[in-house]
């Protein structure tokens, strides 16, 4: 095939615009690529957001040569019987009459194929070509003009990819529309966009037709409640719509910024299409109301939640870029993927109004990148991203100094100041440190505040299904509202808005899919099919949730012994513990935590121990203790009730924020502290001049150091380390 002959772009004025002629669905795909000023655009366009290599990364590649046995029996839709067997390669399946499907579901690749631009015949991808396929018009319809990654950017110019990126976010901005391609669709695909529309229409049951809750009045258990016990629940797909949540298309750092620009989005899954902020306004009420629990692991459900914040955002702001710091993006982004490295960095950029001050440069590796942004962060004065440094035991390809943290590992627990935890443990000092760029090594001045002696081994991180420690789901940051209509609403209010769309939405090109060769009828509202994988959804759940009490009960006796090996504790350490517990902050305010969380502490600690019971019975026995024993009135006994729900729920509000996927640990010292998951005994706490936040490191015998993490340490949070009184000597470190 030929190479498409590029015409140099005045960048960054310009882009390139692919305009795809109308055509039947086996109609050869034609196009014409032409120039556009971003500036003023001479027509509307819209912008395609797609996955380049395969839409669902369900299983371990196959090889596509590998031989595959298949047997088919059963009736076609004219009641013949049909009884075929056969081999094929892996990748003949892609078309096979009947196991096509299977092959998309089991994560087949779509082989490459030709189109024609400016009468050039040219190579695409698998995944652009299906989406071009079924995004064109139809014959006698309008051109398609749509700006496309791979062909409006000449890939093969690194100098123009380089300058291409910085002005990706305006080419978003500018479409009237961004199309987002899914992948190809199959029958349980069908079933799984069902459930969206029935997740609405039961929200749209409860708080309008049957009116049976009141948002302004009615508590989260009430909505819960009805939401479970709703009639049509019980056929919901949950596992289905888990498999949506989890294409390959949510997984990509790309879509962030792609999504957050653009004015409208539409989904497209293969001839299904569903609006945006219909599926977002289906999945934040869910957020909102906790409802979440089936799907909440889903890179979806995450990736959907970051990007309406941020689309909220700019609608309430009117701002043109988010307000949101590059290092709090690059924090929430660790888990998406990107297939060239530098991208983590690079795929963020168009979101922010300093992205002029990076530089984009692919002809440089990603630990040059990197390293060149931890170095221009430091010597601008700040030590905020030594706070993301994260010693992981996920394996990587790529070798980089401690100090510098690698964008492509997760990170099970995000650094404290992202979590929003105030502290000043280096109260005003300044950095001292200069780096030896050749030899990869950070010196810097701090000081040795501890040691680590013992550490908690019993949580277990990342916690199942991203549950927390003790039993609930992580939802320790702010909930992730979106807006809609540019109308800053809550999620509530757009649980009662979903009404309005219903199922009409939900599209099918019926033609299109008997040419295509995929599906098999819109299933109607009776979704009872044989091996169907949610039947058993609540069994699973609560065979989690046992689980989970138990390993509670489990866990906080480990950390009991940790922080009393000779089983006794004084007042003054009993106090340190609790306080160590909410890392002596209040969840919403960040205040020093009063001793109304001592009885928060005992009421969890109690809760945790004897999980047969719950919090409400613990709090009726101490209520009726204080009654029987005390000499409370029993008229006193509703507010006492209350009184200590209060402090149990201040507490364990603050506890899940702060220490969510953190180990515990005992310091040599007796202080006690919270770091992250890989910290052993004999690693060092230390506070390095400028950092807010007390640094855990390990030291080799040569006295070289690595950076484990950030970490709490009750009584060194608030610049207590700089005070003479405690007399830490200065020391330099060789961080490496």
């Amino acid at each position: 095939m030929a190479t498409y002959p590029y015409r140099p772009l005045d960048l960054p004025n310009e882009t390139r615009i692919l305009t795809v002629r109308p055509g039947n669905f086996d109609d050869e795909i034609i196009c014409s690529i032409s120039h556009l000023n971003l500036d003023s655009p001479d027509e509307p366009y819209e912008a395609l957001s797609y996955c380049w290599s395969k839409s669902i990364d369900a299983v371990k590649e196959i090889d596509p040569d590998t031989d595959i046995p298949w047997a088919i029996h059963g009736q076609d839709d004219d009641g013949n019987t049909i009884s075929e067997s056969g081999t094929s390669k892996w990748k003949d399946l892609c078309d096979h009459p009947y196991y096509g499907e299977q092959y998309i579901r089991l994560g087949g690749r779509i082989p490459d194929a030709r189109i024609e631009c400016d009468g050039v015949g040219i190579v695409v991808g698998g995944e652009l070509f299906r989406a071009l396929r079924r995004m064109r018009s139809k014959e006698g319809g309008e051109p398609l003009r749509i700006w496309v990654d791979a062909l409006c950017i000449n890939q093969q110019d690194l100098k123009e990819r380089n300058e291409h990126v910085k002005v990706m976010g305006r080419v978003y901005v500018g479409a009237s529309r961004t199309r987002v391609w899914l992948g190809e669709s199959t029958e349980m695909d069908f079933h799984a966009v069902r459930t969206l529309y029935a997740i609405s229409e039961i929200f749209d049951d409860i708080f309008v037709h049957r009116k049976v809750v009141d948002l302004a009045s009615a508590t989260m258990h009430e909505i819960q409640w009805h939401f479970h016990n709703n009639a049509d629940t019980n056929r919901l797909e949950w596992g289905l719509l888990a498999d949506l949540l989890n294409r390959s298309w949510f997984k990509r750092t790309w879509i962030i910024q792609e999504v957050v620009n653009s004015r409208e989005v539409i989904v497209h899954l293969g001839a299904i299409q569903v609006p945006w902020h219909f599926m977002a306004m289906v999945i934040l009420a869910m957020s909102e109301f906790k409802l979440q629990t089936m799907i909440s692991e889903c890179k979806g459900f995450k990736a959907i939640g970051f990007m309406e914040q941020l689309r909220k955002e700019r609608v309430d702001e009117a701002a043109t870029c988010t307000s949101t710091p590059l290092l709090t993006l690059l924090e929430e982004l660790r888990d998406f993927q990107a297939t060239i490295p530098s991208d983590k960095i690079y795929g963020v950029l168009g979101l922010i109004d300093q992205k002029g001050a990076y530089v984009v440069d692919y002809a440089q590796t990603p630990e040059q990148v990197f390293t060149d942004f931890a170095i221009k962060n430091i010597r601008n004065g700040s030590l905020d991203i030594l706070t993301h440094c994260v010693d992981s035991s996920k394996p990587t390809t790529l070798k980089l100094p401690s100090w510098v943290p690698d964008w492509t590992r997760p990170g099970w627990t995000e650094p404290l100041r992202i979590r929003g935890l105030e502290a000043s443990a280096a109260g005003d000092r300044k950095p001292s440190l200069h780096i030896d760029e050749d030899a990869g090594v950070l010196h810097i001045k701090g000081r040795i505040v501890d040691v680590v002696a013992k550490v908690e081994c019993k949580r277990q991180i990342p916690v199942p299904n991203q549950q927390g420690p003790l039993g609930g789901i992580d939802e320790n940051k702010e909930v992730e509202k979106g807006s809609v209509d540019n109308e800053p609403e809550t999620s509530g209010s757009n649980a009662i808005k979903m009404a309005k769309y219903g199922g009409a939405i939900l599209k099918r090109e019926r033609e299109n899919e008997k040419e295509a060769g995929v599906g098999g009828g819109i299933p109607g509202n009776d979704t009872k099919r044989s091996g169907s994988p949610i039947n058993d959804a609540e069994y699973r759940l609560n065979e989690t949730m046992e689980k989970m009490v138990k390993h509670s009960e489990e866990w906080y006796r480990g950390v009991i012994d940790v922080a009393f090996p000779d089983k006794t504790a004084t007042p003054e350490t009993w106090e340190n513990l609790w306080r160590t517990f909410m890392c002596n902050r209040t969840r919403d305010n960040n205040e020093r935590p009063g001793e109304d969380c001592a009885i928060g502490f005992e009421v969890h600690y109690k809760t945790a121990l004897e999980p047969g019971k719950g919090l409400a019975r613990v709090l009726q026995e101490r209520t009726d203790h204080e009654i029987e024993s005390h000499g409370l009135a029993p008229q006193d006994g509703v507010a006492h009730y209350m009184k200590e729900k209060e402090a149990a729920e201040k507490f364990i509000g603050a506890h899940t924020k702060w220490t969510y996927n953190r180990r515990f640990f005992r310091s040599k010292e007796g202080r006690f502290g919270w770091a992250i998951d890989g910290v052993r005994e004999g690693d060092l706490v230390v506070v390095l001049y400028g950092c807010d936040y007390p640094i855990i490191i390990r030291e080799d015998e040569q006295k070289k150091s690595r950076i484990i993490g950030d970490c709490y340490i009750h009584g060194l949070m608030d610049g207590e380390p700089m005070e003479e009184s405690l007399a830490f000597a200065e020391t330099e470190f060789e961080i490496v």
